[in-house]
């Protein structure tokens, strides 16, 4: 078919709407999907926003909460002899010389052990349960049982919990005086304010004088207050109601954790 002029003008006019329009189509098409993809990677960018502005928002509370725990370990740690004083045997000195004098013994002698790293371990009943079938032969209602198992369950649940590691320093004294004033000291160490344990008490003379003045044929009167008592028999020689005493002690110590540094530079 022949166009004319007119048709032609009109066909050409056709042409350059539909190029022009190809030409807006298309890159609003792109630019829609990247849109779309831009949309997509802004919501997981807001995403990841959204987490850290979560996390960050935790960190007041995190903070005090580590601040709380600082304070319970410190308070915590308050008991147990600071280590530099354990390793100086004048401090142990010190603290051993004070109770010394206010309960009237006199240390003869104190010595220094090892220094070792050790479980805590917890005091706790470790009996084994002898009556369990004839509690069960008898527990119709299961109330025996029940009454058992709340009996043990403290002991049941030191057992299981874990240990934590202690330094452990052990001191070896011997000291001499009477009954009452021995006594009053090893009572001054069990009430020390710190963690000290007495592991051993070894007595040389358990009668504190009264078997060899009795084997002297001589009376050795009893000491009350804790008095240094003397009895002459023969020779010079006299009975005293006092002894020597060897005692073993362990001293415990940590190492005090540092305060932890949690504000934001």
């Amino acid at each position: 078919m022949k166009l004319n002029y007119r048709d032609k003008i009109i066909a050409g006019v056709l042409l350059a709407i539909v190029i022009l329009l190809v030409g807006f189509f298309v890159p609003v098409k792109n630019m829609n999907k990247q849109n779309k993809d831009d949309k997509k990677i802004l919501a997981e960018k807001e995403k990841v926003k959204a987490e850290y502005e979560a996390k960050i928002a935790k960190i007041p509370g995190l903070q005090e909460s580590i601040r709380k725990i600082y304070s319970e370990a410190s308070d915590a740690t308050k008991i147990f002899v600071p280590l530099d004083e354990v390793k100086s045997q004048v401090n142990v000195d010190n603290y051993m010389q004070k109770y010394a004098d206010e309960c009237k013994v006199k240390i003869k002698g104190l010595e220094l052990g090892a220094t070792t790293v050790g479980p805590l371990d917890y005091y706790y009943s470790s009996e084994t349960d002898k009556l369990s079938d004839m509690r069960s032969q008898a527990d119709v209602n299961g109330t025996l049982q029940k009454e058992y198992e709340e009996s043990v369950a403290e002991s049941i649940a030191l057992s299981q919990r874990s240990k934590e590691s202690v330094i452990k320093t052990q001191y070896a004294l011997k000291v001499t005086g009477t009954k009452v004033n021995i006594w009053k000291y090893l009572e001054a160490i069990k009430k020390f304010d710190k963690a000290v344990i007495i592991n051993s008490v070894n007595i040389e003379d358990y009668s504190f004088g009264k078997n060899a003045a009795k084997k002297a044929g001589v009376e050795l009167p009893d000491s009350k207050d804790g008095e240094e008592i003397s009895v002459p028999i023969g020779d010079n020689k006299e009975v005293k109601n006092v002894s020597n005493a060897q005692i073993v002690v362990t001293i415990y110590s940590v190492i005090e954790m540092e305060e932890p540094n949690v504000e934001m530079n």
